[in-house]
């Protein structure tokens, strides 16, 4: 007897459906000179008000003096007023700068602070925002699963990134901002939000402070990682985010070797673009969600949140993730063994900490993030649920 096509009763193999959205991913221009792919892609543009946004290191940065100056009369006044963890302040000036300053194209020199300020800013500047309420309304809101709804509004305003970290934020169709009233990260989320171009210079990335680059570059290691632990896994973004943790691990070992060696820089650059495709387009986990609230709460770096965090999650999660768990383990050097173990012993292997004790985490703050953490659409969306403050708590002794 054969079984028609339609016919599925006596079919015994059971194969999992999925799907994936390909959502609009920026244009990216890697092993470029900044000051001759800005100019190019503002030309392109044709671009006569040009607002640059830069971090405050960076402002008499010769490779960023140089790109502002290509641009000539284009080019406005710089905003530079930009601080850690995107404070709610920060995008309510920008706004008003983009308001007042009416540009054609924005361009941004930074991380992911500075990143995150422009896409969130950018969007609110299109809805008509002005105060902390208005913001807050502009957010986008977990539901049980970890779903969020998205920001109301379009970003208009074309961008263009020049990443000095590896953040990974130049992808991200969603964005995190701190109100500082309450001391919770909240995330925006469009699928208009991301730059449209990002250019990658090696050789501007190359003047980064090593422990900088390293600690963001574990940040596309979370996010690698976060994609392979995804609920939303699927063969697309599992084959970039494993060649991106390769790249990675080649290029952080590589830089935390020799700082000055512009090729190590170029395989990170390369790694974060493969790993933090994803960001947006699947949901991330509790290594992320606490991140959120660790920064925010405690004022550590997202890149430092990462490696204490990233090995505890890894752990919690490793009774549903035998299979991915195990790929992870060959990726960091250490088949058969344990991927948060290895992961952790890579991360030690560049000079960073592993554990909370190590960045002077006050443990009195850890019930304040546990609690504010059960919020966050990451922290919902993990591959293993978590359910009480209870469950977060043994991940942040964990990291202890």
């Amino acid at each position: 007897m054969t079984t028609s096509p339609t016919d599925r009763s006596n079919q015994a193999v059971v194969i999992p459906p999925g799907a994936l959205a390909l959502l609009r991913q920026p244009s990216v221009h890697y092993g470029a000179h900044a000051e001759d792919a800005v100019e190019r892609l503002a030309r392109d543009c044709g671009s006569t008000r040009i607002l640059p946004i830069v971090t405050s290191s960076l402002l008499r940065n010769p490779v960023v003096e140089a790109t502002l100056k290509r641009l000539g009369p284009s080019a406005l006044p710089a905003f530079f007023d930009l601080k850690p963890h995107t404070p709610f302040d920060v995008v309510l000036s920008l706004i008003e700068t983009i308001e007042h300053q009416n540009p054609d194209l924005i361009i941004v020199f930074g991380g992911g602070s500075a990143i995150d300020a422009v896409k969130i800013a950018g969007l609110a500047a299109g809805a008509r925002v002005r105060d902390r309420v208005a913001l807050l309304g502009l957010r986008s809101v977990p539901d049980n699963l970890g779903i969020s709804r998205p920001s109301p509004g379009v970003r208009n305003i074309p961008i263009i990134a020049v990443p000095t970290t590896l953040s990974a934020a130049e992808f991200g169709i969603i964005a995190g901002a701190t109100d500082v009233e309450t001391g919770v990260k909240h995330i925006f989320m469009s699928d208009s939000l991301a730059p449209n171009m990002i250019v990658y210079d090696p050789w501007l990335g190359a003047q980064t402070s090593l422990d900088l680059w390293l600690s963001t570059g574990i940040r596309s290691i979370d996010h690698g990682i976060e994609t392979v632990l995804s609920r939303d896994g699927n063969p697309f973004t599992d084959a970039l985010a494993m060649r991106g943790l390769a790249l990675l691990r080649e290029g952080l070992s590589a830089a935390h070797v020799d700082p000055a060696d512009v090729e190590a820089r170029h395989r990170c650059q390369l790694g974060t673009w493969l790993a933090g495709s994803s960001i947006g387009r699947v949901r991330y986990g509790a290594s992320h969600g606490l991140g959120h609230q660790l920064g925010a709460i405690a004022g550590v770096p997202h890149g430092m949140t990462s490696c204490v965090l990233l090995p505890a999650v890894l752990a919690f999660n490793a009774p549903v993730s035998a299979a991915q768990q195990a790929e992870l383990s060959v990726i960091f050097g250490e088949p058969g063994k344990s991927a948060a173990d290895a992961v952790r012993r890579f991360i030690e292997s560049l000079g960073l900490p592993t554990r909370l004790s190590q960045l002077s985490v006050d443990e009195s703050t850890l019930p304040r993030v546990a609690e504010t953490g059960l919020n966050n659409a990451f922290v919902k969306a993990n591959l293993r649920p978590i359910e009480t403050a209870a469950d977060i708590m043994t991940i942040l002794r964990a990291a202890c």
